[in-house]
């Protein structure tokens, strides 16, 4: 995507501070407008701030990051949220994506993968490390509370999905990311996001996990 965009980075890890920044380096369209250390100092300045995407880490010295997203989710409903942290474990990612985050990526990435997984998420996506989103099959086989479970995702009319849309859902259900999906049907990584962009809407849902859930329950897949 062209043109600005603004960051806030939520870590109190100053290499991970000069990593973002180092990363930001090779976006000059790219802006870093605020950063908190801590969650009282995010909870302060965050929500205020002008920021398109939240980089948040789960492991805050004074709070839980799950507990920031579901903040920011609802001050910021029109922002993205991207998970940038160690915790690798599928309660962490599942807690997180429920709270509202759209993205989910490990620390230790390069610089390039960061920059991807930005991109994706500003066209629509949701940039998943692909360890993880391996880990989200488990989720499609019995539904949470969070989500109302199975009968409330199968309300509503069943859409009408073009034959790529069903191609990109079912590549999704597999867990494979974005960039896998693109290389396997041979298209661009911004037309996959557009693409799952298009399943949230016609589903009226906000994750992966939810897309596929209720795909099942419609008779989608």
């Amino acid at each position: 995507m062209s043109g600005i965009t603004r960051l806030y980075l939520i870590e109190d890890d100053r290499s991970i501070l000069r990593f973002v920044e180092d990363t930001l380096r090779q976006r000059p369209e790219w802006k870093l407008v605020g950063y908190s250390d801590t969650y009282a100092h995010a909870q302060m300045m965050a929500p205020h701030s002008l920021a398109d995407v939240f980089l948040v880490d789960l492991g805050l010295p004074d709070g839980r990051g799950e507990d920031m997203l579901r903040l920011l989710a609802e001050a910021r409903p029109e922002a993205e949220l991207l998970v940038f942290t160690v915790f690798g474990d599928e309660s962490r990612l599942i807690r997180a994506l429920q709270m509202g985050a759209t993205g989910y990526v490990l620390k230790g990435c390069s610089a390039q993968e960061l920059i991807e997984a930005i991109e994706q998420i500003r066209q629509g996506g949701a940039p998943i490390s692909p360890l993880l989103a391996r880990m989200l099959l488990k989720q499609f086989r019995q539904p949470t509370e969070a989500d109302g479970g199975d009968g409330a995702l199968a309300e509503g009319p069943v859409p009408m999905l073009s034959e790529r849309e069903t191609d990109v859902l079912r590549l999704v259900a597999q867990g494979y990311v974005n960039k896998e999906i693109a290389q396997r049907l041979g298209i661009g990584v911004a037309t996959v996001s557009t693409h799952i962009k298009n399943l949230y809407r016609k589903l009226a849902v906000r994750t992966r996990v939810q897309v596929v859930r209720a795909a099942q329950a419609r008779g989608l897949l």
